[in-house]
């Protein structure tokens, strides 16, 4: 959604243009009471504002807060024009946040990577790698994990594991959003925005005070757009938007030491499906010799009926054959903005939890927090696989997901405040059922089946003040794992069965188990502890070391074909032992960093270099037409981040972040994942960086005009773990601007914005499937020019 230019170099000067700013810490603590004086007159933009955090479950400063990690106010956010969550990668250094669609067409499924770890599969029995958290709740699901960005008061990016506070599945890091709470002044605030492709956006709020003890706050929002990827046969435009997110919070005070949160919110989407295009075919070809070639096989039929001979219709040498019908060829290879598919795509999803969180004072020390909720993801999906008008590949799928946790917390300070501490106590059970349609030139079968995972964890941390200025943080988390897996997958149809062995085999024949119609658990125990050691040099330098450990749980492989049938297809007997399944993946990461703020705020300046141990990786392994999961690789991740904000004369901010993730296998079994050791890992640029330059210029009459620039890098990258040349994407930057302006008192908003000023275009997500032969991909759009038109009340 950027303009792309190569810049190889551009990384190198991004962290010369950081170390540049060192010098200015000397003058910065040389800084006089008028330079704090300027400096703090600066502080009255939405974008500059000091942000509070709760990383460590409860508030701090983000500068005393010894954890790498970036933070934005909603506020912020809305001043950049980031309107949803997908943004967030272009200023966070290090972050990959794809509105990645899934195998079966899930319009809204996040992809997030931090510092290198992140998930590969998006299937309810593989867990992500980064979890995500709305108001201190768990969202166990990708589906629906881009957020919509109505009424949020900040969101939180912690890197490196997260194990003893957040628990299981944050290995890479977490993303903590929070919710904006009802307030005590009647008030209301609407924006509308309109701009390309019929974009339209609309977003209000209204905060009641109920009496003295009790507020409601309602917040709602529609985002529409039209889709950028035309489908040549029926004129559908896939890539569209048509959603509605909406929350409903009451915040109660019964007495002086109680209080109650409420919270409802849902999400409603009807949308044609992802902007997926055909960028090519790989004629003759696939990863693992063991699988079918679907595009082949196709094209041999297709030969066969036109009478022309046993042999493919396309060659490498030959891709394009327009004399056959039927051949699977280049002429459906249409560019970013067509699409030749004729099955059925939409994907059409219902989200919506309720969230009670009780916080008791007990003493002026201790304080005693229950968080209850409860959430429900329901959602059908569709998406033509090959791209054409023939029934090479097309998917459907439908999960209805439901997810219930409890945690409480118990949180206070004990030897005059010199040691602050947390136990807390956590279940989480989530249950359902996901059910994917494939129908393949050789077969049509039913894949997935139901899960229920279940996960219970008790935690504490504590931090001990070591004098005036070191403090001694440690922690212990113990979680344990329960995860079952009922496979409910039959053969449909054998579509190829006249073309004899081995398509004719009984094992294709309808009705045939795919997966043994038996129920497998498994069972995993995890401890996650942590230290950490943190020590405030001066009143403007903190610096810390950390070493932690996470895991992210095991499950079970839900894709699978052909049959593994027992004592048939494979020599395990036991039914239950033949559905695939593989151990959780561990890490151990140490990091260092310091935090730097001159009293002034004139500059703020964040470091932080870490080293990840990551063993018992789970990885794809090809055996046939789909893969499964097993723990077969080792690896090191290692790297810096760096973020700096400068405040040089007032209304005027500068920002700068600068990230380098160096990440490499140390162990990898090439034989049976076709991953050589020197790969990079899918879906992860090596270097991240980003500027922006605001400048707030207060006009006669007390209205403000407020032009805003920024740039993002992000260097070459793999879209899956074989770094399959024809969907990798390299290194690209993107801009764009905007101009505000806002009235005196700030009751009226205007603001123009342009992306993508360049008009380019990058791959944002790439698949291969190697049985299909195809190379699909989403590519962003092209310029974009809005208008938003916003009021306070």
């Amino acid at each position: 959604m950027r303009s792309v230019i190569s810049c190889g170099r551009v990384p190198l000067l991004c962290a010369v243009s950081l170390l540049a700013l060192a010098p200015l810490t000397a003058r910065a603590e040389q800084a006089g009471p008028q330079n704090a004086e300027a400096a703090a007159q600066a502080e009255t933009s939405a974008l500059d504002a000091p942000i509070t955090v709760t990383a460590r479950k409860r508030e701090e400063s983000i500068q005393t807060t010894p954890i790498s990690i970036t933070a934005f106010s909603g506020a912020g956010l809305e001043a950049r024009g980031i309107q949803s969550t997908d943004r967030l990668a272009e200023v966070t250094p290090n972050l990959t946040l794809q509105n990645n669609p899934s195998f079966s067409g899930a319009s809204n499924s996040a992809s997030i990577y931090i510092r290198g770890v992140g998930q590969q599969d998006f299937v309810p029995t593989v867990e992500p790698g980064v979890g995500v958290y709305v108001d201190g709740v768990y969202v166990a699901r990708s589906v629906g994990a881009i957020l919509d960005l109505v009424d949020f008061e900040r969101i939180e990016v912690l890197r490196g594991p997260q194990g003893t506070l957040f628990g299981r599945n944050t290995i890479g890091g977490a993303i903590s959003v929070t919710t904006k709470s009802p307030g005590d002044t009647l008030s209301a605030n609407g924006a509308v925005t309109y701009g390309t492709n019929n974009l339209i956006v609309g977003k209000a709020t209204v905060n009641l005070p109920l009496g003295e003890k009790a507020a409601l706050r309602v917040s709602g929002g529609y985002f529409g757009q039209d889709g950028y990827v035309t489908r040549t046969s029926d004129g559908k435009k896939l890539g569209d938007a048509n959603r509605f997110a909406g929350r409903i919070a009451l915040r109660l005070d019964p007495t002086e030491t109680w209080r109650i949160d409420l919270g409802f919110d849902g999400t409603t989407a009807r949308e044609n499906g992802p902007a997926m295009s055909l960028i090519g075919i790989n004629y003759g070809r696939t990863t693992d010799p063991n699988t079918p070639p679907f595009a082949d096989i196709n094209n041999i039929i297709a030969n066969v009926v036109a009478g022309v001979g046993f042999f493919p219709c396309a060659t490498p040498a030959a891709p394009l054959n327009l004399a056959v019908a039927g051949c699977y060829d280049n002429r459906y290879v249409l560019g970013p903005d067509k699409n030749a598919g004729t099955a059925p795509s939409y994907s059409n999803s219902d989200i919506w939890g309720i969230g009670l969180t009780n916080t008791f004072e007990l003493s002026p020390d201790i304080k005693l927090k229950s968080i209850t909720a409860y959430r429900r993801l329901l959602g059908n999906f569709a998406r033509d696989g090959d791209g054409s008008p023939l029934t090479i590949a097309e998917f459907t799928d439908r999960i209805d997901q439901k997810q219930f946790s409890q945690e409480f917390q118990l949180l206070g300070k004990s030897f005059d405040g010199a040691l602050e501490w947390i136990l807390g106590a956590y279940y989480f059970r989530e249950s359902g059922v996901n059910v994917n349609g494939l129908t393949f030139v050789i077969s049509q079968f039913q894949s997935g089946g139901a899960f229920r995972n279940e996960s219970l964890a008790a935690f504490g941390q504590g931090t001990l003040k070591l004098g005036s200025r070191i403090k001694l943080t440690a922690g212990l988390r113990y979680t344990r794992d329960n995860k079952a897996f009922h496979p409910d997958q039959f053969i449909i149809a054998n579509r190829a069965a006249f073309l004899g062995p081995p398509f004719n085999s009984p094992i294709f024949d309808p009705g045939t188990r795919v997966l043994p119609n038996v129920e497998a658990k498994v069972h995993f125990g995890e401890v996650t502890p942590m230290v950490n050691l943190a020590w405030q040099a001066s009143d403007t330098m903190m610096t810390y070391a950390t070493w932690s450990r996470g895991f992210k749980s095991g499950g079970f492989s839900q894709r699978v074909f052909p049959p593994i049938i027992p004592g048939v297809t494979t020599p395990i007997t036991d039914p239950v032992a033949a559905i695939p399944s593989f151990a959780p993946e561990k890490v151990d990461a140490f990091e260092a960093g310091f935090k730097f703020q001159t009293p002034d705020r004139l500059l703020t300046l964040n470091a932080s270099a870490y080293y990840t141990d990551y063993k018992d990786l789970q990885v794809q392994v090809f055996t046939s037409v789909a893969p499964v999961f097993r723990n077969a690789g080792s690896a090191t991740i290692k790297g810096f981040e760096a973020e700096a904000q400068l405040r040089p004369v007032h209304g005027l901010l500068i920002e700068g972040a600068l990230g380098l993730t160096d990440a490499s296998y140390d162990q990898i079994d090439l034989a049976t994942t076709f991953i050589a050791k020197g790969n990079m890992f899918e879906r992860v640029a090596k270097w991240t960086a980003s500027a922006a330059v605001t400048y707030e210029w207060e006009l006669p009459g007390g209205s403000t005009l407020r032009p805003h620039a920024d740039w993002a890098y992000r260097s070459k990258f793999f879209n899956n773990t074989f770094n399959t040349p024809q969907i990798a994407q390299p290194g690209y930057s993107l801009f764009n601007a905007s101009l505000g302006w806002t009235s005196s008192g700030g009751k009226y908003g205007l603001t123009a914005t342009i992306k993508n000023i360049a008009d380019k275009r990058f791959l944002m997500s790439g698949i291969l499937v190697d049985a299909i032969q195809a190379f699909e991909g989403v590519y962003n759009r092209g310029r974009e020019v809005s208008v938003t038109a916003a009021v306070k009340f």
